[in-house]
């Protein structure tokens, strides 16, 4: 009889302390994270906080262990399109993640850079280079904020993806740390936190307003961060409220935004979705060739950063994107054959179009010349084209072309007449 007494305390117990674990569970999301992985939360890999020094910004960063994930979609699944990619297993070492997207608190310090530490300033469209050797956005045209949301902890919003680049490695330089944008496998590892279903929650779309802020409860902008129920990594707004840039396995891809938006319907939502850079995030730039820094049309871009155990395994994830990002100082190489044609496309496409009928929007706003018409070759003077080129042009106090004389040859200059002429 005692030894049954005995017996029955000890499952009492075990009992007991079963459910306090998964109190714990719940409560801590570390310990979930290590729950899911069968792995245990390190002392040496656990949670903490980035405080951005000579300022008083704070931002949390929690420790994703690693694991194993299957990403993307099954052909049937709900809501999935051309975008979403084929269903593969792959492993990912752990990292930190940010607790929530970046903020105009943490965005805003490396976007407006004192004077006291400009070294050089580029030109509009390629940057200011600081003490530090790192690479600043120019300022957008209008508000930064774009009335989305300007309150300090709102997402900061609209850059291009060589501006979230370079924030990244400005928030290196700064903390000593090894920040970077996450790849496409660590974002969805992150966001799916062990889910196999269709967004991290489960199957159930009409969840969504829980968890996310999308076009069907974000009203007219972004919101303020960690608002919302996190996933079960302790990641908040993972999904919605503005699209996460994530670095590219190829530098001449276009860039690719995870998450969704608050601009977007549930499907966006979907653990497996991507959002696909294209030319119309970039419409209402008035600049040829537009700027890298802001896509103008796109109020919904934003980013999330990652953090690196070991610098040299960040260096080599980060090394594709990073040579994506030319230096601000250099030149593209002479034009010669065939490459006029590609300098062309590179530098004119934006407001001249393909044939340089000068129809795209831009081109329109501007009133840009059609130079397949003999009245507009009637005028070609080679000497003041070049010239044109070279210094832009303003008329009436209003900007119509930027000037190339720091960004292309002279010999490329001459290129681009002739090749202007003979469209």
């Amino acid at each position: 009889m005692q030894s049954y007494m005995n017996h029955m305390k000890m499952q009492k117990v075990t009992e007991t302390l079963k459910f306090l674990a998964r109190k714990a569970l719940v409560a801590c999301p570390a310990v979930m994270a290590a729950a899911l992985t069968g792995q245990s939360n390190a002392a040496e890999f656990a949670n903490f906080t980035q405080t951005i020094p000579g300022s008083t910004v704070k931002f949390d960063m929690v420790a994703i262990p690693e694991g194993e994930v299957t990403i993307g979609s099954p052909e049937n699944e709900a809501g999935r399109d051309k975008a979403d990619q084929a269903q593969k297993k792959v492993k990912v070492k752990r990292f930190w993640m940010g607790k929530c997207e970046v903020t105009w608190d943490e965005f805003l310090p490396y976007v407006f850079v004192s004077q006291s530490e400009v070294a050089k300033f580029e030109n509009k469209l390629e940057g200011i280079i600081d003490k530090d050797g790192c690479t600043h956005p120019t300022k957008p045209y209008g508000s930064v904020y774009r009335d989305r949301g300007e309150k300090g902890s709102n997402p900061a919003i609209g850059m291009g993806w060589p501006n979230a680049l370079n924030y990244t490695k400005w928030l290196s330089k700064k903390t000593g740390r090894h920040y970077r944008l996450p790849t496409e496998e660590e974002w969805e590892y992150a966001c799916r936190a062990g889910a196999t279903t269709t967004y991290f929650w489960g199957d159930d779309a009409a969840q969504a307003k829980e968890y996310a802020w999308f076009k069907d409860n974000a009203g007219e902008g972004t919101h303020l961060v960690g608002k919302l129920k996190p996933n079960k990594f302790g990641l908040y707004d993972i999904t919605g409220n503005v699209g996460e840039w994530c670095l590219k396995a190829d530098p001449k891809a276009p860039g690719v935004l995870r998450g969704g938006a608050w601009t977007e319907e549930t499907s966006k939502l979907r653990s497996a979705a991507r959002m696909v850079e294209v030319e119309e995030w970039n419409e209402n730039d008035p600049q040829s060739p537009q700027s890298i820094w802001w896509l103008s049309a796109a109020d919904f871009t934003g980013l999330r950063v990652v953090c690196d155990e070991e610098s040299g395994d960040a260096a080599a994830a980060a090394a594709p994107a990073t040579a994506a990002a030319p230096a601000a100082d250099a030149k593209p190489a002479a034009a010669a054959n065939g490459d006029v044609k590609a300098l062309y496309l590179a530098q004119c496409k934006g407001c001249h179009g393909e044939t340089g009928k000068g129809d795209t929007k831009i081109g329109k706003a501007k009133g840009a010349r059609d130079y397949t018409t003999e009245a507009v070759k009637a005028t070609y003077d080679e000497a003041k084209w070049v010239e044109a080129i070279k210094n832009g042009i303003e008329k009436d106090g209003k900007h119509l072309m930027s000037a190339y004389k720091d960004k292309l040859t002279e010999e490329q200059i001459k290129a681009l007449a002739q090749y202007m002429k003979s469209l």
